[in-house]
């Protein structure tokens, strides 16, 4: 009997220590946004950028200037293959499923403008960022 329970401990421990995968984290996903660019910089001037995805389902999840404007977008539907966002500082469009474009007006407040787009597919999340220097 004392036999058997040392064997049985024996096999518990073995079968505990291979069914551990440590390779995969529950939760983190790869990337399926696959942003062309992350950080742009710009004149203080106006001015557009295209940023493209390979990725074809994700979203925006939210939108920053100067980070700490957070700018409500709850009346646009970003799962839309196009959709423009447009403020007077800033205007996002989304075109043809894989391209964003993003204009910023000139810079006339004296020191440097970062947008902040977070950007959403599933449980992954990326963003970019377009820097602009000040006038």
């Amino acid at each position: 009997m004392k036999r058997f329970t040392h064997v049985a401990f024996l096999l518990f421990i073995i079968l505990s220590a291979i069914s551990c995968d440590k390779s995969a984290i529950d939760g983190e996903w790869d990337d399926n946004i696959h942003l062309s660019e992350k950080n742009i910089t710009i004149s203080a001037e106006a001015n557009k950028v295209l940023i493209t995805t390979k990725g074809t389902s994700w979203w925006i999840a939210g939108i920053l200037l100067y980070d700490d404007s957070d700018y409500d977008i709850s009346d646009t539907d970003t799962t839309q293959e196009d959709f423009l966002i447009e403020t007077e500082d800033f205007s996002i469009e989304r075109k043809n499923t894989k391209e964003i474009h993003v204009s910023m007006t000139q810079n006339n407040t004296g020191s440097e403008r970062t947008l902040t787009v977070s950007l959403q597919a599933g449980n992954y999340f990326d963003g970019f960022q377009v820097h602009q220097s000040a006038n």
